[in-house]
């Protein structure tokens, strides 16, 4: 998995370096399955916090450096372990069995006829305007035998019709009132309300007409 195996003088090194002694300011933390390394450090800005960084092998470019998602969270301090190369590993064995479990249901998916391939002369499915009940209504006239919508709702319209027939007939001796011949008279009131609040001083002015006559004299 590794992209090259490490060396035993490398791997007595970064044992050397995980240890947190309390002089040393910098930690070995772990590898991945590329070689690059993670480390933690303290840092006098945020002295209740490490810091943590990674460094890529000299070998490699680093458009080509990939980080797993388990370290990005380790990085940016989301998980509080450091991933074990176990973990790492059983991650990629996931993605690889969901790789194969995708391509058996795109084959079985593929392996199924297309509707778009079978022959024409299969009889089409009818519009769901038409119906094969015999008590639906399929046109625009009713029925001769009494059934169907149309027949139902030209019942109900003539029951309808003749409950306001006998609804609007006036009873006998009941006087109605007609606005089309009969025109209600008006009230007629003997005093006027309003002449009451009449009589104020300039309630009657008027003004009265331009006259180019009657101009004030000019000053001199």
């Amino acid at each position: 998995m590794s992209a090259q195996p490490l060396s035993p003088i490398r791997k007595a090194w970064y044992q050397w370096k995980a240890l947190r002694l309390p002089w040393r300011k910098r930690f070995f933390v772990g590898l991945d399955l590329q070689n690059n390394s993670f480390w933690e450090f303290r840092d006098a800005i945020t002295a209740g916090r490490m810091r943590r960084i990674v460094q890529t092998p000299s070998s490699i470019q680093y458009s080509d450096v990939k980080i797993s998602p388990q370290w990005h969270q380790w990085l940016r301090h989301t998980r509080e372990d450091a991933p074990s190369i176990e973990e790492l590993v059983g991650d990629l064995a996931r993605q690889e069995r969901l790789k194969v479990l995708a391509r058996q249901a795109d084959e079985r998916w593929n392996a199924k006829a297309s509707f778009l391939d079978q022959p024409a002369t299969r009889q089409q499915a009818l519009p769901a305007t038409q119906f094969r009940d015999g008590g639906a209504y399929t046109g625009t006239d009713p029925r001769g035998d009494g059934k169907g919508v149309a027949n139902a709702v030209a019942s109900e319209a003539g029951k309808a019709e003749e409950r306001l027939a006998t609804t609007d007939k006036p009873a006998s001796g009941e006087l109605q009132y007609d606005a089309a011949t009969q025109p209600r008279e008006e009230k007629k009131y003997k005093d006027d309300p309003w002449k009451k609040a009449r009589g104020g001083p300039s309630e009657e002015w008027q003004p009265q007409a331009w006259d180019p006559n009657d101009m004030p004299a000019a000053r001199r």
